[in-house]
């Protein structure tokens, strides 16, 4: 698979295009090419979307509520919905260092129900997040077992999550951003 986004180096970005580079140099290295992979280099090219997006993406990596179990696999829930690839690697190895078990991991990709053993908590978030994707709405009894579970907050922080990886997802998408070297490609599309 090859990116359509054009690469090119920091001196050939905008003066705002390389403050954001920078910004973002502080938290991940870019490689020999000095592309960093991910989304993190289309946001580059719209370099507010690119504050912004990464200030968004430093909340939900550190400052949920929900724990990073539930937040990973609210992600995986996102990439598979979106079948992004980048998405989908990066965040399956993540689930699973978090304690998300490969039977809900595969449930999760094979778009089935997740083992009757699994978490009641990872269930939840499973059928929260299938629903906001699938039938935009979360029904009354998912939204009650939510609010007893997390509370508004936690749910909200979920929401969230989707949301923000909703976006990613989008971008990894549009740009037909690839895998790291090595990594699978599950879902194949046109280049």
């Amino acid at each position: 698979m090859t990116s359509r986004l054009e690469i090119k180096g920091f001196d050939e970005l905008t003066p705002a295009q390389q403050t954001q580079y920078e910004r973002i140099a502080k938290s991940r290295s870019p490689g020999a090419n000095e592309q960093f992979g991910g989304p993190f280099d289309p946001w580059i090219r719209s370099p507010e979307v690119a504050q912004r997006a990464m200030s968004m993406g430093n909340f939900v990596w550190e400052r949920t509520s929900v724990g990073r179990r539930i937040v990973e696999l609210a992600i995986i829930v996102t990439g598979r919905y979106w079948r992004s690839n980048v998405e989908w690697v990066a965040h399956a190895k993540m689930a699973k260092a978090e304690g998300v078990s490969d039977e809900v991991i595969s449930a999760v990709f094979d778009e089935e129900p997740p083992p009757a053993a699994a978490p009641e908590d990872e269930k939840l978030t499973i059928a929260v997040c299938r629903a906001l994707h699938e039938t935009k709405d979360l029904p009354l009894p998912l939204y009650q077992q939510a609010i007893a579970t997390w509370g508004e907050h936690g749910l909200m922080d979920i929401i969230q999550t989707i949301g923000f990886y909703t976006f990613v997802s989008m971008t990894l998408n549009t740009f037909n951003i690839p895998t790291g070297d090595g990594d699978p490609t599950p879902f194949p599309r046109d280049e």
